[in-house]
């Protein structure tokens, strides 16, 4: 493994230096030439939080005041060959009792970011990411983001492009990652190598087969997959249409266990529709990965759909399917967001099939020049061992009105409920509290 690691260094490391040299002369220049859009808000407020539980003695329940600061950016600047995209959220408040004895944590954080460098004048092309996500991995399901496990994620790597003809271009890259995690999480790593060669078959087409090597390091956990793809795009006008299959192999070695060899069909298929008003996304994927190997695949993060919670997981087999919907036609002052998630998740390790599921929806109505409404409905759940049955699942509503006092300063009153189910007995928790806050807003917009 050492040796794999070392080699890996060597290749990434020039190219990483390099990259960094031709992109340090963007700092200098000022922000208007270089935001595309960033906003974002910060908030104080104060509530009072009412929990119910149930436990082997019977339901308990508390009600407690809080206060606490809160906030969120998100946006995307570009200068040249530079590309920053990031979207963070968090909040710090007092911490609580618990029906249980326990008390909640003060804070959380929840986010990502992602730096790129590509220009077509210039082979070399970089990339920097970073992603603090909280993760349920024994825990099931906490009615507190902030009472999770935390895992920060850090990604780099570095690429070089050949273009052997007018149409055609050849990609050898190579990508890092690691993640440290809080609590009973542990430190893991992976690398990759890879080639993508790609031909453009028309104006609006490309056709490319792409390899990849990924070995990954976990608790003791050495693994290593091999993928090779075929894959077609094609742009339309009202959108984009792009699908892909292949193979994968798999090499797993576990502490005092022999090696577990497997491999896999892997494919995906993506359309999107998109129009002044609405746009619409459909996307399914099939893989052979882990939540290790995942950290060096160069996968740009989903920044309209981050979930809250996130859960770990060893070598499977994946189907997933992720549905989104984004319209401001429902009404001359409404926006509306919706989007569905469900994912089969087969174990190389036990052969166990586990289902994850997962949906949100957000819904803004400016009811006057000063009044804004907010509703928004969130849904995580995940299945039992082969049943597919929901066994524990998570909801979140949000209500909030709000009135401006100025153009970047609102004030508002928030209800917030949260409740948790699951198929143990005395096992239900629930949560409803009372916000007033008081927030300003910012936005910065590209006139260019």
């Amino acid at each position: 493994m050492k040796f794999r690691e070392e080699r890996f260094r060597w290749l990434v490391a020039p190219l990483s230096c390099a990259a960094v040299v031709l992109s340090a002369p963007v700092v200098a220049q000022s922000l208007s030439d270089t935001v595309e859009s960033v906003s974002g808000s910060a908030s104080a407020f104060g509530e009072a939080v009412h929990t119910r539980m149930d436990t082997a003695d019977g339901r308990r329940n508390n009600t407690k005041p809080g206060a606490g600061v809160s906030g969120q950016v998100g946006g995307a600047l570009r200068s040249g060959a530079n590309h920053l995209s990031l979207n963070y959220g968090g909040s710090l408040s007092t911490s609580r009792d618990l029906p249980s004895g326990d008390q909640t944590d003060s804070s959380s954080v929840n986010g990502a970011a992602r730096y790129d460098y590509a220009t077509t004048a210039n082979p070399l092309d970089f990339n920097l990411g970073h992603s603090i996500q909280s993760v349920r991995n024994n825990t099931g399901f906490l009615l507190n983001a902030g009472d999770y496990d935390t895992r920060n994620t850090l990604t780099s790597g570095a690429g070089l492009t050949f273009q052997p003809g007018e149409v055609s271009s050849l990609r050898l890259a190579g990508q890092a990652g690691k993640s440290y995690g809080s609590g009973d999480l542990n430190d893991s790593e992976s690398q990759t190598v890879s080639a993508d060669f790609s031909r453009r078959l028309t104006e609006r087409s490309t056709a490319g087969l792409s390899a990849r090597r990924s070995w990954a390091d976990d608790a003791g956990v050495d693994t290593t997959i091999d993928n090779a793809e075929l894959n077609y795009s094609l742009y339309l006008e009202n959108g984009f249409f792009s699908f892909g299959a292949g193979k994968s192999w798999s090499e797993a070695d576990y502490p005092g266990q022999s090696t577990q060899e497997s491999d896999a069909m892997t494919g995906f298929l993506t359309r999107t529709w998109a129009g002044p008003e609405t746009s619409t996304s459909v996307e399914y994927n099939r893989r052979l990965s882990d939540s290790t190997t995942d950290l060096s695949l160069n996968l740009p993060p989903q920044f309209a759909f981050l979930p809250d919670t996130i859960e770990l997981r060893e070598l499977v087999v994946s189907d997933a399917v992720l549905v989104s919907h984004n319209t401001s036609k429902l009404c001359d002052v409404c926006s509306l967001g919706a989007t569905a998630q469900v994912e089969q998740l087969e174990s190389e390790l036990s052969g166990a099939t586990t289902y994850n599921y997962g949906a949100a929806l957000n819904l803004g109505v400016d009811i006057t020049n000063l009044h804004q409404l907010t509703a928004s409905y969130s849904w995580q759940a995940d299945s039992g061992i082969e049943t597919g049955r929901i066994d524990e699942q998570r909801h979140q509503l949000i209500l909030g009105v709000s009135r401006r006092l100025a153009e970047d300063v609102r004030m508002g009153l928030q209800l917030r409920q949260s409740w948790v189910r699951r198929k143990a007995e005395n096992a239900d928790q629930e949560q409803y509290a009372v916000r007033l806050f008081i927030a300003k807003d910012f936005s910065l917009t590209s006139t260019r």
